[in-house]
């Protein structure tokens, strides 16, 4: 369980943040003597009720090192966090509770 104090607004990559986001990053590294790799990372959050939040990442990577071409998932993970209670210290700041599951 985590606790936080949070503003106003709310920062989208805080994981206990109450937004919607999702980042797509792509990445190319030339290895030399005609190797590469190429990796592909998706990290977001979706919001399936006011106290309900999943979260995701996706890392993909494709890369011929050896000779031959390899393409894969290097990781998937997928958490839901649910906020229990959200409780307001004054009209700037709010107390949230978390609880996790991966």
């Amino acid at each position: 369980m985590a606790g936080i104090a949070a503003g106003a607004e709310e920062n989208a990559s805080n994981p206990l943040a109450a937004v919607n986001n999702t980042d797509i990053r792509y990445q190319y590294f030339d290895l030399e003597g005609g190797a590469d790799r190429q990796d592909a990372f998706i990290d977001g959050a979706y919001m399936l009720r006011p106290d309900l939040k999943l979260k995701y990442e996706l890392h993909y990577n494709s890369t011929n090192l050896t000779g031959a071409r390899f393409s894969g998932f290097e990781k998937t993970s997928f958490k839901m966090i649910y906020f229990p209670s959200q409780k307001p210290l004054n009209d700037t700041w709010t107390v949230k509770s978390a609880l996790g599951l991966e």
